[in-house]
């Protein structure tokens, strides 16, 4: 059985997972709990996949839906995670997610005996940021002797649109405390906070970037205990953060719930859906390039060394997704089909970097329509030397 199982399949990455992978010759099931997209998404590539609606929170019919599988792609909101990783066990199928925004990460990694107990690999976060970029981590710290610094840098040509991606995602990187690791010791600092501009591949430019909470600093820091500086940032359109902070200050994004006409509402789930629903129509994005771009600093032969690795994505004409939603969907079904190929056999849970070969990842990453830029600089007695 050669089948991967898709949740979330017909939201905005999950439909671009699924059609690369039909694209790449792999059997889908595709999951989700709006059928009528679910039909969309089937003639949108061809009626190459069988839809099933599912409810996630229910236990026996997300267990029976990925048994149909050998490998789950889990596409679906991070608060799903958890449900999904035990579904998963209880059905014997591996599992990938996009990332669970720090937080949820660390809860997802105290089930790693679970796992290893169903005979499953769950790997967390496996998009872009996170995924690529814990990929391209292990890569650079590889190439050194002895890695001190890893930062990792977004930036993106896209205007004209609030929120690029999940809603939800977007809000929580906005309020949350961000994360860094200073000197061997991570730290909470405020959320956007130590702006810096940061130079990308020449088609992005020179972008504003801030610190944002994200799942590399859940999983770098134990994977590389060495290294004493780690550090996430992405750029941002201030526009956005005026708009989150009004939201905020309005008291819009409260979780806990009021009574409104006798009926119990969550402020941040109407504000969420109302944002997804109204501004899908009247916004009208000019989609753009993205560029993820991972340094990692250290030492080689003696000498201070520097390790790039950029990818960059453009807006892809052909399917009609960005170049976010492709940056953060190909890697997920790259991945998936290492799996489905045995080329990936941990069992647990684990980070991107603990169990994906870097160069193997390269190499069916450089087959998708992206560009992959690695850049080695090293001084020697004062003089640079790029390769």
């Amino acid at each position: 059985m050669k089948k991967v199982v898709v949740l979330g399949a017909a939201g905005t990455i999950g439909r671009v997972i699924v059609r690369d992978l039909v694209e790449s010759g792999v059997e889908v099931v595709a999951a989700d709990l709006d059928l009528n997209k679910l039909e969309e998404l089937k003639s949108w590539v061809n009626n190459k996949i069988s839809v099933v609606s599912l409810n996630i929170k229910d236990e026996q019919r997300a267990k029976e839906v990925l048994s149909q599988g050998a490998v789950c792609v889990n596409a679906s909101n991070y608060i799903f995670n958890l449900d999904v990783m035990k579904a998963a066990a209880a059905a014997g199928v591996s599992v990938l997610d996009l990332g669970g925004l720090f937080k949820r990460t660390n809860e997802q990694l105290k089930l790693d005996a679970e796992m290893k107990a169903a005979g499953i690999l769950s790997i967390v976060g496996m998009g872009s940021d996170p995924g690529t970029s814990n990929i391209f981590s292990r890569y650079g710290v590889e190439m050194l002797d002895e890695a001190e610094e890893i930062h990792i840098r977004y930036g993106s040509t896209t205007s004209g649109v609030t929120f690029a991606f999940a809603v939800d995602t977007i809000i929580d990187e906005a309020i949350k405390n961000a994360l860094v690791v200073k000197d061997g010791k991570l730290l909470e600092i405020p959320p956007l906070a130590d702006e810096e501009y940061t130079v990308f591949h020449e088609d992005i430019g020179i972008q504003k970037t801030y610190s944002i909470i994200h799942s590399e600093l859940a999983t770098l820091p134990t994977s590389f205990p060495s290294v004493k500086q780690i550090t996430y940032k992405d750029t941002w359109d201030p526009e956005t953060i005026e708009k989150i902070k009004t939201l905020t200050s309005l008291g819009l994004l409260e979780t806990d719930p009021v009574e409104i006409a006798g009926n119990s509402v969550s402020p941040r789930r109407q504000t969420v859906s109302l944002l997804q629903t109204v501004l899908a129509k009247k916004e009208e994005p000019v989609w753009g390039k993205d560029a993820l771009l991972v340094e990692v600093k250290g030492m080689k032969n003696g000498n201070k060394t520097s390790i790039k690795l950029e990818l960059v994505t453009d807006y892809q004409p052909k399917w009609n997704v960005s170049a976010t939603q492709y940056a953060t969907a190909i890697p997920a079904s790259i991945v998936a089909q290492m799996l489905l190929n045995g080329e990936v056999t941990d069992k647990g849970v684990k980070p991107p970097e603990k169990c994906i070969d870097p160069k193997k990842f390269l190499a069916y990453l450089r087959e998708k329509s992206v560009e992959v830029n690695i850049t080695h600089s090293e001084t020697k007695k004062d003089q640079a030397i790029f390769v």
